[in-house]
């Protein structure tokens, strides 16, 4: 019996190389095509071979298939071991490779704790500090009047009839305070909106959603409120984030974590969890990078005695047929 046994991955299209120590006997072919490389054949080209040495091919006991670069990118991590802070190591990576590394799947989060080790290095995840709609970020000692056990985890902030601050989703609808710029004054409009509309809204008719950063302010767009009522100023941050500004969700935080004074995360590798920390600090880290994969597989052919009689043009047919079925994608381990 032969059987052919092959290893390697699916690719749309592949090409037949042939052991360089028979190339001699193909040559007389390559007069008819003169494009064909001196010992490469498409599998069309092979099949158009005289039978008799497409036979001393296959008894030679070794073809190999290459196949062509697929079309679908592949995600490539690489651990630096430099010594950076977050944003330095995300400035390195987006030169040398393409971004700190996200991984965002639990396929991605196993190849992130192989390539880290024994270390704790920075992947692409980070959250905000907090902005202003209007200003950007807030100064490191800025005015905030949060109700107690505030802020939360939530990423928008409103503003209560008694002057206190809450995060709340920012996909809930709350009343909101515009701040025009014409004027210097606060406008509350009573209409329920989510923030990003109502954001849209007060840069359309005004200015921005407010800002308030001193008492007077706040007091003032407290005074206009009902009793009981919160509205929407322009407060927000942006959560935990990868480097992409994709949203991050369902994360493998470690016990304890994450800590919401620091705004920076790492992968652990030996758990595969995640710990956050202050982005100032210096650790190695994880770069990616995508690439198209390319792969090989190899065609073995062992004979056997009591075979069938190979110089049989029914049988050299047959087992061209079968070669040829062999170089497709589903093809492993199969007996001729």
């Amino acid at each position: 019996m032969i059987r052919l046994d092959r290893n390697g991955v699916n690719d749309r299209d592949s090409c037949l190389f042939v052991d360089a120590a028979l190339s001699v006997m193909i040559n007389n072919e390559r007069a008819a095509a003169d494009e064909i490389h001196e010992d490469v054949f498409t599998v069309f080209q092979l099949s158009v071979m005289k039978r008799c040495g497409l036979i001393l091919l296959l008894l030679s006991g070794y073809v190999m298939v290459c196949h062509l670069q697929s079309d679908q990118l592949v995600r490539q991590l690489h651990l630096v071991d430099l010594q950076k802070s977050w944003n330095d190591a995300q400035q390195y990576c987006r030169d040398e490779y393409i971004d700190l590394a996200i991984v965002n799947s639990s396929a991605l989060i196993q190849e992130a704790q192989k390539r880290a080790g024994s270390t704790e290095a920075w992947i692409g995840l980070s959250k905000s500090g907090w902005k202003w709609s209007r200003l950007g970020p807030v100064q490191s000692s800025w005015f905030n009047m949060w109700s107690p056990g505030q802020p939360g985890t939530d990423e928008c902030v409103t503003i209560s009839s008694d002057g206190s601050w809450s995060t709340r989703p920012c996909s809930a609808t709350y009343y909101f305070v515009c701040y025009d710029a014409a004027t210097n004054k606060h406008i509350q409009v009573k209409n329920s909106m989510t923030w990003s509309d109502a954001q849209s809204y007060c840069r359309q008719t005004y200015t921005d959603l407010s800002t308030i950063t001193n008492t007077q302010d706040n007091s003032q767009v407290a005074s206009m409120m009902p009793s009981y009522y919160q509205a929407w100023i322009g407060l927000y941050r942006k959560y935990w984030t990868w480097s992409n500004s994709s949203t991050a969700s369902n994360l493998p935080w470690g016990p304890g974590q994450p800590d919401d004074s620091v705004n920076c995360a790492t992968i652990v590798g030996s758990t595969g969890s995640f710990n956050s920390h202050n982005c100032s600090d210096q650790r190695p880290f994880l770069c990616s990078r995508d690439v198209k994969p390319s792969a090989s597989r190899s065609v073995k052919v062992q004979l056997r005695a009591g075979s069938a009689d190979l110089n049989d043009p029914t049988v050299q047919e047959s087992i061209l047929q079968q070669v040829r079925g062999h170089t497709g994608p589903d093809t492993r381990n199969r007996p001729l």
